[in-house]
């Protein structure tokens, strides 16, 4: 792993001029969707969908190579050993036994919106996905904070910097073995100086009174109401700021024949310090750390 990510890190700075420039601009100053596309990158599009994502084939495709130099010159690419078996990249195909979750796995109910990882104080600075295979049906779902932010009241954004929920694990977390217990208490938004950082998960969040309960509706309202949505065509990849913004995925109704949407999803930190001592070697997250 580590001889991999040194190769792309050096090969990433012979990137075209125009495309760092881009990158180093989202990564300074953001973007008011909080996301980036890049599109016609080198795809091969008769790569056959696997079931599911045991069979680690996103990582050997040329789209996946290209994804890695875009990602080493954002920041660090990091794995977890909870997801993804610990491979730095995560095939997200449909499946149809979980079909119905909310996983990356999932088809048959919208995927609900949330921050990566929001439950963990290790989560990812940037979310990379490159898409091998698209559906037409298939919303990536994205909204940024401030967009959030500019329908709330003052008394509401500083509820909301208040330490009043609680946030479960990740189903994906807990079917391999990590039975965190729920984090908290834990607040929404958090203002650094300059912009604020969101934290939020639909399915996991839970307010600690009638009011605290009754503003993570008002925020799933207003994901409803004001929400960007793209569908990822093959050669793409969309990099979106995890601190920025939430997202979803539409329902889609996938056929299993080897042809059916498939995204490669992959991890940046800006330091590898954050996650210092938690490691399997540079950069593996443990799933427990006790």
């Amino acid at each position: 792993m580590e001889e991999f990510i040194s190769v792309a890190n050096q090969l990433s700075l012979r990137l075209p001029s125009r495309i760092k420039r881009e990158l180093e601009k989202f990564k300074k100053n953001g973007h008011k969707y909080g996301a980036l596309l890049i599109r016609n990158l080198p795809n091969e599009p008769f790569v056959i969908t696997p079931k599911d994502n045991k069979e680690h084939v996103g990582e050997t495709t040329i789209l996946a190579n290209v994804q890695t130099l875009f990602n080493e010159y954002m920041g660090h690419m990091v794995s977890y050993e909870a997801e993804g078996d610990g491979y730095l990249f995560q095939d997200m195909v449909p499946n149809k036994e979980l079909s119905k979750t909310q996983t990356s796995l999932g088809s048959n109910v919208e995927l609900e919106l949330h921050t990566e990882q929001a439950f963990s104080d290790y989560r990812p600075d940037y979310l990379s996905l490159a898409c091998i295979k698209g559906d037409k049906h298939a919303y990536t779902f994205f909204l940024h904070v401030n967009q959030i932010i500019e329908q709330l009241t003052d008394d509401e954004i500083r509820y909301l910097e208040k330490k009043k929920w609680k946030i479960g694990v990740d189903m994906s977390f807990a079917l391999n073995g990590c039975d965190f217990a729920a984090r908290g208490p834990l607040p929404i938004l958090k203002y650094n100086g300059q912009h604020y950082d969101l934290v939020f998960d639909q399915d996991l969040l839970m307010g600690m009174s009638i009011t605290s309960s009754k503003m993570i509706g008002e925020i799933v309202d207003i994901y409803y109401k004001c929400r960007n949505g793209y569908v990822l065509q093959p050669g793409e990849i969309l990099m979106l700021d995890n601190h920025k913004v939430v997202h979803g995925r539409s329902v889609f109704q996938p056929k299993f024949d080897g042809n059916d949407r498939f995204i490669v999803r992959s991890f940046i930190m800006n330091d590898l310090e954050k996650i210092h001592e938690k490691t399997h070697g540079k950069r593996t997250v443990k799933c427990r750390w006790s």
